[in-house]
């Protein structure tokens, strides 16, 4: 066996590991009615790092996919027969706004904007947050736009 023959298993391997810490979620999300099998989180993990690779990032683990689980799963827009989608859209467009804005937003902050906009903004329609949403995050970023406050407001009055 060469050397090119154990980069798939290997690769493999880092799939197998990356879904079980999926699968861990699932305590927390099962009270929200979500659940993750394991071939969900093997897909998560497959996207995750085929995202990876398109937008040249790196990751060492799977924190980032696991926070961004635990943050949407209490979504009141998010069902079951499209959580693992929801999280995998989600996870590439965090990705995608994480290289637009050069890593110049922490990745707790941006995980929690993006659910408060998708729950208190868009209502769970995915494609506003991909399209305005997401460009309202970027331009506030680039240009220092007040749509933070202005979301802030709008999220204590739905409250």
């Amino acid at each position: 066996m060469g050397f090119l023959d154990i980069i798939p298993k290997m690769e493999l391997s880092f799939i197998e590991d990356g879904a079980h810490e999926i699968m861990l979620t699932n305590e927390i999300s099962k009270t929200f009615g979500l659940n993750l099998s394991s071939q969900d989180s093997r897909e998560i993990i497959i996207a995750r790092n085929t995202t990876l690779k398109d937008y040249g990032r790196i990751e060492v683990d799977t924190e980032i996919t696991r926070k961004i689980i635990m943050q949407f799963c209490s979504s009141p827009y998010i069902q079951q027969d499209d959580y693992m989608e929801t999280i995998i859209e989600i996870q590439d467009l965090f990705h995608y706004i994480k290289n637009e804005l050069d890593d110049n937003i922490g990745d707790d902050e941006l995980i929690e904007k993006l659910a408060d906009l998708y729950n208190y903004k868009c209502f769970g329609v995915f494609e506003l947050l991909e399209g305005r949403e997401t460009e309202n995050i970027i331009r506030q970023y680039k240009f220092g736009d007040d749509y933070d406050q202005e979301l802030k407001e709008e999220i204590d009055e739905l409250n």
